[in-house]
């Protein structure tokens, strides 16, 4: 009923706007001459106009906003922004993209949030299947104002524009030297961050060049160095230690050792023979296999592990422009970045199959079940063991990116303009793991009948991996903005029509020893593809009164690989009055299969998850698969709002938005997957999504496919404004995203279901920033809310998903600097993140588990100090 609500809100909205066409006109506001103001492009279109007129929500920070926010990196920063809903993903050890970060608009996916530098798309991560930017190759020093379009521009960008826009407008013209250091160290271990950066540039009378760079570093953090990643046990009351029931940071993969048979269905698992002469093992109980007469021996790998991966970045930007002529404009842009990360993970945990029934710590008597004929001759052992002697897994990624954009612009007679450029980008990334185990190194040392846990045994089975990843952008682009008449008596209509042609390369290529599954805690699929495509688009801005303007937009999308696609959007603002001003926006989109979703590398994972069917909670063996067979995803997006300024220099806006995704992409999660299979989904195994297997066999198979929608509505409200004092300067701003509902598949194939406030799912966030200034002083807080969602999200036996009723904390966070600018003696600040040191939020169990890293930061407080000095 909510959503039927909006929907006649929306459409009145839009025909309250279409009528304000009929509405006599008002005087039109007072402006100054045209000629004097320069003419720009707003993000969100492409037209270059001289008035600031937004038919739909811009939320804008300028370089003193990134400042106040005390953040090291660009992504810090828009990982803050109450836009990015659901939290998204950072830089993590243990994951196939440890150096990368993303940004996700509305909870909708960073797949489907377009990240833009000047307007321009840059070639995805290809450790994101060229989705996503890696936000961590973007130069924070070189970032003069973050747009963010906060709604659906397809008809404008194209594909993966679906929920909105972050378009990272870069310094340019800026003439002289600055130099920025810094240095800050954590509170809840040993670690630290450092960077040094600078912009120069140099301005002619027909141009400028513009050089930025920086080097910055973060240490990594380990699971070890956190009380609530650290391993532990904690018995439930029942004088028995169980696996994943009464621990966490443990995995079975220690010295596990099964037994079983084919032909009678014998099947036993005990912890190895001396299992506990080593502290770093566990010998507990076996429910988390629903085996109560088991044991398992378990490996404490969390005192090993790290959680956030290290990085070492070094970033540059160039942007140049030149004036040939009065109406040639040479100018040109290039990026180059180099990120080097570092992640840690335990010793490889791999199987030991058919291991020898003599072996130490077997710890059956074969012989009396041979006897007995609980077990044939066809009987199988097989180990679930850590490999600590061959040492921690270590992996080394360097990613290394460039871009380079060159062009022309200008402006011709009678109100033409033009702009065209080619741009050329490749994003490298080269993976190399060391310390993993051998296959053919282990059946090596056993069929020379020597100890695997031997000296000898783990120089034989040490292997080392490799990855070998790329993505690559080729692109010409085009377009002519002109002046098409005065259509309705109003002002000049603003035609702007263009074309644009790229292709874009992808490969993942693995070591071969761990293509061919050779190599235990690495495997994978080499995995290929590219795809051309070719667009033509048309947009128009038409003044129809004095009040009212009208905005439509359309473009068409050709792809290589899957088909085409028509995207139009129409847009509407009316100026009420000087002050007041209504907005309205529909539009459709599309998001293309990603190149990994059709093409990338098969891969596995061992994934926690609860199984309803027995209640356990543990670690499951998952393969996970990629579709050539995709479609594309189609939305519609609505929005309405309204920006007031109610006293001079303060304004209020406040816009109401839904966004629909049909068709939508998806690689169910293990979890899904068991819930799938609770609520009575046929799991085909000929759809690539099933699970196979009982006990410790159990394996989950997940292949992407289209299932389902994805339907998300909300309320933004902004506040700004300042004030001098006769105490200084005060000035305030605050962000806030609530989200009215969030409908999406329950779980694979299941019934579509409002997830609003479920675990894992808050339904608010907001910024406030309060700063103060008086002379050379300036006081910044920035204050960060995330809300309380539900700690545990069940299926219920009606075959949806429910909650428990119990929340788990809000999370509230205060970035607080102070700094003091001598002018020729330069400017220090000195400042603190998570001032109180808040600990992120947990979940029931008091686990600060994988799913929350998105949503919160384990960083804890950073104190810092940073000087600036410009020439």
């Amino acid at each position: 009923m909510r959503k039927n609500l909006l929907s006649v809100a929306v459409k009145g909205a839009i025909g309250l706007t279409a009528a304000a066409v009929m509405v006599p006109a008002m005087p039109a506001f007072a402006q100054g001459d045209a000629t004097l103001v320069e003419e720009i492009v707003v993000t969100g279109s492409r037209i270059k106009r001289t008035n600031f007129d937004q038919s739909a929500q811009v939320v804008s920070m300028d370089r003193q906003a990134i400042d106040a926010t005390g953040s090291l990196m660009i992504s810090d920063t828009l990982r803050s922004t109450p836009l990015n809903s659901l939290g998204s993903f950072n830089e993590r050890s243990g994951s196939s993209a440890q150096s990368n970060a993303t940004i996700n608009l509305r909870g909708l996916g960073a797949q489907r949030s377009l990240v833009m530098i000047n307007g321009r798309r840059m070639p995805g991560s290809p450790n994101l299947g060229a989705a996503s930017v890696n936000l961590n190759m973007i130069p924070m020093t070189a970032v003069e104002r973050i747009d963010i379009l906060a709604d659906g521009a397809s008809a404008v960008y194209g594909s993966d524009a679906v929920a909105g826009v972050v378009n990272l407008m870069m310094r340019e013209n800026f003439e002289g030297l600055e130099f920025t250091a810094r240095r800050g160290e954590r509170a809840n271990d040993d670690g630290i961050e450092e960077s040094f950066g600078f912009i120069s540039g140099i301005t002619s009378d027909r141009g400028n060049v513009t050089f930025a760079a920086e080097y910055n570093r973060r240490d990594p953090i380990f699971d070890a160095d956190r009380d609530y990643t650290a391993a532990w046990i904690r018995d439930d009351g029942d004088g028995r230690l169980d696996s994943y029931v009464d621990t966490d940071g443990y995995s079975y993969y220690g010295k596990s050792i099964q037994i079983s048979d084919p032909n009678t269905k014998y099947y036993d698992i005990q912890a190895a023979n001396g299992c506990a002469d080593d502290s770093a093992f566990l010998e507990t109980g076996a429910l988390a296999f629903d085996e109560p007469e088991g044991t398992l021996c378990n490996y404490n790998y969390a005192n090993i592990s790290a959680n956030k991966a290290e990085l070492n970045r070094v970033n540059t930007f160039l942007s140049a422009n030149y004036d040939i002529s009065e109406s040639v404009e040479f100018f040109t842009n290039i990026l180059f970045s180099k990120v080097d990360s570092f992640g840690r993970y335990a010793p490889p945990a791999a199987k030991w199959e058919d291991m020898p029934a003599d072996y130490r710590d077997v710890p059956f008597d074969v012989d009396a079940l041979l006897a007995s004929g609980d077990i044939t001759e066809d009987y199988e052992i097989t180990g679930y063991y850590r490999w600590t002697n061959i040492g921690p897994r270590d992996n080394f990624v360097t990613d290394t990116q460039y871009d380079f954009t060159a062009g022309f612009r200008g402006d011709l007679a009678n109100g033409v303009s033009y702009e065209t450029y080619a741009q050329k980008g490749r994003y490298e990334s080269k993976e190399n793991g060391m310390y993993y185990l051998s296959y053919p190194g282990l059946d090596y040392i056993l069929a020379q009948g020597k100890d695997p846990f031997s000296a000898e045994g783990a120089a034989a089975m040490r292997a080392t991996t490799s990855q070998d990843n790329f993505t690559s952008l080729s692109k010409v682009y085009g377009h002519l903005q002109f002046d098409a008449g005065d259509w309705f008596g109003a002002g000049e209509t603003i035609v702007l029509s263009g074309a644009e042609a790229y292709q874009i390369e992808y490969a993942n290529q693995y070591d071969a020893a761990s293509e061919a599954g050779l190599v235990g805690g690495s495997s994978g699929n080499s995995a290929a593809g590219e795809r051309d495509v070719a667009a033509v688009f048309a947009e128009a801005i038409i003044p129809v009164t004095d009040l009212v303007e009208m905005n439509a937009a359309v473009r068409y999308d050709n792809y290589s690989d899957f088909g085409s696609n028509v995207a139009p959007s129409l847009s509407a603002t009316y100026n009420v009055t000087d002050t007041l001003s209504l907005r309205a926006r529909a539009g459709k989109g599309f998001r293309a299969p990603a190149l990994d979703e059709l093409y990338g590398p098969s891969a596995f994972s061992a994934e926690s998850a609860t199984d309803p069917a027995s209640g356990v909670y543990r670690q499951w063996d998952t393969y996970y698969s990629t579709n050539e067979d995709l479609d594309a995803e189609t939305s519609t997006s609505l929005s309405i709002g309204g920006n007031w300024e109610f006293v001079s220099g303060w304004s209020l806006d406040v816009g109401v938005w839904n966004v629909e995704v049909e068709d939508v992409i998806v690689q169910p999660s293990t979890q899904e997957i068991f819930w799938a299979r609770a609520g009575g989904v046929a799991l085909d195994p000929s759809t690539g999504i099933y699970v196979s297997g009982t006990g410790a066999d159990t394996e989950v198979f997940s292949k992407t496919t289209n299932a389902g929608i994805l339907d998300v509505t909300g309320v933004d409200v902004k506040l700004d404004g300042g004030f001098d004092t006769e105490f200084g300067m005060i000035t305030v701003g605050g962000l806030v995203s609530q989200q009215l509902s969030y409908e999406k598949d329950a779980f694979y194939l299941g019934p579509v279901q409002d997830v609003s406030t479920f675990n894992l799912y808050p339904d608010m966030r907001g910024q406030f920033m309060l700063g103060w200034s008086m002379g050379m002083h300036a006081v910044d807080l920035t204050v960060d809310y995330v809300s309380a969602h539900d700690e545990l999200t069940e299926i219920a036996d009606s075959g949806s998903l429910s909650k428990s009723g119990e929340d788990l904390d809000d999370w509230t966070t205060l970035n607080l600097a102070y700094r003091l600018d001598t002018a020729s003696f330069g400017s220090i600040k000195v400042g603190a993140r998570n001032l109180t040191n808040e600990d992120p939020v947990l979940d029931k169990d008091g686990k600060f588990a994988r799913e929350h890293f998105s949503l919160y930061d384990n960083t804890g407080r950073t104190v810092y100090a940073e000087y600036t000095m410009s020439f």
